[in-house]
């Protein structure tokens, strides 16, 4: 089981947190928990992380994957790129939408900007460091061993897109009802290209700040967040579609200036 886990770790990755994920997600099918719940589910990535660092290396691997939660002293700069950059793309596909649709953006619905925070921390918490001890922590420096920093990162995210695919199953879900509008295939795979343009944004905060999961889980979480609080799913597809899309010119222009081989810029 290690020389599999050696030879494949994202993987492995993906095969233990799909055999967890249902355990955590169980009670919320059963009708025991609300369906606010579901983000439990989440956990199954990092939890699986961990299961797989240990099956590998033991105590001393899960003590070096835990470690990359403490990392934090990256300068304020990083910390501010992780809570404050996933506005651009997500500011960026509402004038986008708008000017798809010739309807001016709406800012009515918003609440005064404090009102985030509570969403961020939990999203941080839960979908943050719930999936990148996983995504990031574990998989992600052992793709780097054996390829470069974009094609590790479209392996993972495309390993975290099929990972997503019982959400788009769940009724009541965002996923479903996207999936029910316009077709499974057409929702997964517009889903697949936002978690692969996320990819290599997690991926560029985790090789500039030292394998730090917890700025990318930061950068994660208050993604969700930012984009929950506009509310880039209103008034119907246009909303999503721009969100892929700016996400996707998003990270072209990281690989773009940080090239594809480490993302990370060196100066001479």
């Amino acid at each position: 089981m290690s020389e599999f886990v050696r030879k494949h770790p994202a993987l492995s990755l993906f095969l233990f947190a799909l055999l967890f994920g249902p355990a955590l997600v169980a009670p919320v099918l059963a009708g025991w928990l609300s369906p606010g719940f579901l983000q439990l589910g989440a956990l199954s990535a990092s939890i699986a992380g961990l299961v797989v660092a240990a099956i590998e290396g033991g105590k001393d691997a899960v003590r070096e994957l835990l470690g990359r939660g403490r990392i934090w002293r990256v300068g304020i700069g990083w910390w501010l790129v992780a809570l404050l950059l996933p506005l651009v793309p997500a500011v960026g596909a509402m004038f986008l939408a708008a000017g798809y649709t010739k309807q001016p953006v709406d800012w009515s619905h918003l609440e005064p900007v404090y009102t985030v925070i509570p969403s961020m921390l939990f999203l941080i918490v839960f979908a943050g460091l719930g999936e990148e001890f996983g995504w990031r922590g574990f998989a992600l420096p052992r793709l780097l061993s054996r390829h470069g920093a974009l094609t590790a990162s479209l392996i993972i995210g495309g390993f975290h897109a099929l990972w997503h695919i019982p959400l788009f199953l769940v009724k009541g879900q965002s996923y479903n009802t996207l999936a029910e509008q316009i077709g499974f295939l057409p929702a997964f795979l517009g889903y697949a290209c936002l978690v692969l343009a996320l990819s290599v944004q997690l991926a560029w905060i985790f090789t500039n700040t030292g394998g730090s999961v917890l700025l990318a889980a930061t950068y994660h979480g208050a993604g969700n967040a930012w984009a929950g609080y506009l509310g880039i799913d209103r008034g119907g597809l246009a909303g999503p579609l721009a969100f892929v899309a700016t996400h996707v010119v998003v990270a072209i222009l990281l690989v773009i200036f940080y090239g594809p081989r480490a993302l990370v810029r060196r100066r001479r």
